[in-house]
């Protein structure tokens, strides 16, 4: 395979030969941007003759950053090179292909000396990053109106997420609250860096603090990288965004691809406005529509144009299909929620046995998670095969956070948060009241916490059998930090889970056997997740690991290698980027769907921008469904088509088509005026109910 341009539409020709200068690609839905993309990379390599480490393109998965890399490979006819987990060609003279945190990271490792870190940083998870905000809280004096810690944290990383700072927050003199969370953001920051830590937000924080703060630095770092490409561009934030405009200042050759019409992760701190101000920060940019849709049908691009144009800040496009018109679309109505799952689930079963159609074809989309329960219910009662999308993730289970606690420490002897974690796992008698004694006595002295329990036994706060163990503990710790440095990963790591005991600690942990059982074979699956990392990367040293730790998660390999057809149960978010040839999408009510929390949010656009990123996601059939009423704490609700639906012409229905009935509900009314948007604070919970959502 190699590339070849009179594959290529004109439009799509045009943007992979327009090399020069700002370049805004207006990407409709399976319009074959990601070909674009790759083409262009492979058209400066190859008939440009552009040095392939002068490349940059930037995305925002993982999957993504893989696949475009092996693509790129083939068409410039090269030896496909190993993809580093997080993106980026293993070679460093290839073009560098990765997601946005990965990049930054990169830059970290360069310089964050510069801004008094030590090199050896620590990447906290999110549980840690709680427990860091929990702790703050229990130790200070913050009056934040008796909201949850775990709401506190949501609303801090929040507000980190869309670039607010803690000095901004301190200025909003009218909200109490949120001048009580800019003190509390203020403390968490400096508790990292004296941890010498960083959380996930930090490193494009961080990174464009170098962009401004040392600039010259920053800039020979960008110096490299002459042609920059972004993917996706529609779900940037604005320090995305910035972070852009400084690899691109010296050159200008910015080429961002994208479509605002999908732009659905505005809780994440999405600007689709981006888009919309690409050719004011660059006046001389090119802009070219790709319209021409390869994937779904003529009556499924009707019903997705005619609901996306009642937005009314977006880039005008109109997505044309190169297939035929295909079937109507069908809409059925449940009298509850329990009918409504049931008559889609045999109409899923009948469309299987009837017309062949594999259910690896198939899919089920709601609005929010919760929503999976009744269909999961349903297909295994009827013994059909499905996958549940966006589960917990493997390194978030407690037991291989337990375990990676151990690595973490071992690699940075000052990461307090790990070292706390593990110090009584498993349990070796050092209580809470001896942790407590450690970290008074550790943050009074100003010295490392495992430093102290090296000399335990000669402290006045410590004797007996902690004091003992506390010694051991550290010398455990020292003897395998030096073995990870040179011993191989994999049999070391195993030595450490054996010399822990640590599987019959996680049994101990569990009063079920099944539990037990799966416990212990998290363990051991990571053990096997550390082979594999090592068999590949046989230079790797544990910070490698950790480092792909935080940048990657397994869900996606083991989708890939599950090649039995199954159902796909997932949220619209989750379906990003994904289609099937019948689509279902369920309970497409008035207050479900769109979600009636973002609409009092102001949410309404970005609702529609779902539905259609939904309704796009079939190639051949679309079935949407509803039930009569609901019940919810006892009441039981009149519901009404989601007003998405009634922008859809009744003709493209195959038989009776939504409709209001002639009545309009009073919360329907009250949303399609313009809502008012929350102060910052009082958003928290509504934002942290659609991240969940949207999981």
């Amino acid at each position: 395979m190699s590339l070849n341009l009179n594959e290529l539409n004109p439009e799509q020709r045009e943007a992979v030969t327009t090399t020069e200068g700002a370049l805004l690609v207006l990407a409709g839905a399976g319009s074959g941007k990601t070909g674009v993309i790759t083409s262009r990379i492979a058209y400066l390599i190859g008939p440009c003759q552009v040095p392939p480490s002068a490349v940059l393109a930037v995305t925002f998965t993982n999957k993504a950053a893989r696949e475009m890399s092996e693509r790129v490979a083939k068409l410039t006819r090269t030896p496909g090179r190993k993809q580093r987990k997080g993106g980026g060609s293993a070679r460093d003279d290839g073009p560098l292909l990765c997601t946005f945190h990965a990049f930054g990271m990169r830059l970290l490792h360069a310089h964050i000396t510069l801004l008094g870190y030590r090199a050896s940083f620590t990447i906290m998870d999110s549980p840690d990053q709680a427990s860091v905000v929990k702790s703050l809280l229990e130790e200070g004096d913050y009056d934040l109106g008796g909201v949850k810690p775990k709401d506190v944290y949501f609303a801090l990383q929040n507000a980190k997420s869309r670039g607010i700072t803690a000095e901004e927050l301190q200025t909003h003199r009218d909200l109490p609250a949120d001048v009580q969370l800019g003190r509390l953001l203020a403390d968490y920051d400096k508790t990292l860096q004296r941890l010498n830590a960083i959380d996930f937000e930090d490193i494009l924080i961080l990174s464009l603090r170098l962009c401004h703060e040392h600039p010259v630095a920053a800039q020979e770092f960008f110096r490299r990288f002459r042609y920059v490409m972004v993917d996706e561009y529609q779900d940037t934030n604005r320090r995305q965004y910035e972070m852009l405009q400084a690899v691109a200042a010296g050159h200008g050759n910015l080429c961002a691809v994208g479509d605002d019409d999908q732009s659905i992760y505005g809780w994440r701190g999405a600007e689709p406005g981006n888009i919309l101000d690409f050719e004011r920060d660059f006046p001389q940019a090119r802009v070219i529509r790709l319209e021409s849709n390869y994937r779904s049908s003529g009556t499924i691009l009707q019903a997705a144009n005619q609901v996306i144009r009642q937005n009314p800040n977006r880039r005008e496009k109109t997505l044309r299909p190169t297939r035929g018109p295909g079937d109507p679309l069908e809409w059925m109505v449940g009298e509850d929620e329990t009918d409504e799952i049931e008559k889609v689930v045999t109409h899923l079963r009948l469309a299987h046995l009837r017309d062949g159609l594999s259910y690896g074809d198939i899919a089920v989309l709601y609005r929010s998670n919760h929503q999976s329960r009744r269909v999961e219910e349903s297909l295994r009662e009827e013994g059909i095969p499905y996958r549940l999308v966006g589960g917990t993730r493997f390194f978030e289970r407690r037991e291989v956070k337990d375990a990676l606690a151990y690595l973490r420490l071992i690699h940075e002897p000052l990461d307090e948060v790990s070292l706390l974690r593990v110090i009584n796992f498993p349990r070796r008698g050092i209580g809470r009241a001896s942790q407590t004694r450690l970290v008074e006595r550790a943050a009074a002295e100003g010295r490392p916490a495992l430093a102290l329990m090296r000399e335990a036994a000669h402290l006045d706060e410590f004797s007996g059998a902690p004091a003992t163990a506390m010694e051991r503990f550290a010398v455990l710790i020292g003897d395998y930090r030096h073995r990870f440095e040179s011993e191989p990963l994999g049999a070391t790591f195993r030595d450490l889970m054996r010399h822990l005991d640590f599987h019959g600690a996680v049994e101990k942990e569990r009063s079920d056997p099944k539990g037990a059982e799966r416990s212990v074979g998290l363990i051991l699956e990571l053990e096997l997740a550390i082979d594999r990392y090592a068999q590949n990367r046989p230079e790797a040293k544990l910070k490698d690991f950790l480092e792909y730790v935080v940048l990657m998660t397994l869900p996606e390999e083991n989708d890939a290698a599950d090649r039995t057809p199954m159902v796909s149960l997932l949220t619209v978010h989750s379906a990003k980027g994904l289609e099937f040839e019948r689509i279902y999408l369920i309970h497409m009510a008035e207050d479900l769907f769109p979600n009636k929390r973002a609409l009092a949010e102001g949410g309404d656009d970005e609702e529609r921008r779902l539905c259609y990123v939904a309704i796009t996601r079939a190639k051949r059939n679309l079935i949407l469904s509803m039930s009569r009423i609901r019940k919810r704490w006892g009441e039981v609700i009149r519901q009404q088509p989601s007003r998405f639906l009634l922008d859809i012409e009744a003709g493209l229905f195959d038989g009776p088509a939504p409709s209001s009935g002639g009545e309009e509900t009073q919360e329907l009314r009250v949303h399609k005026a313009a809502a008012a948007r929350s102060r910052f604070f009082d958003q928290v919970r509504g934002r942290k109910a659609d991240a969940q959502a949207g999981d």
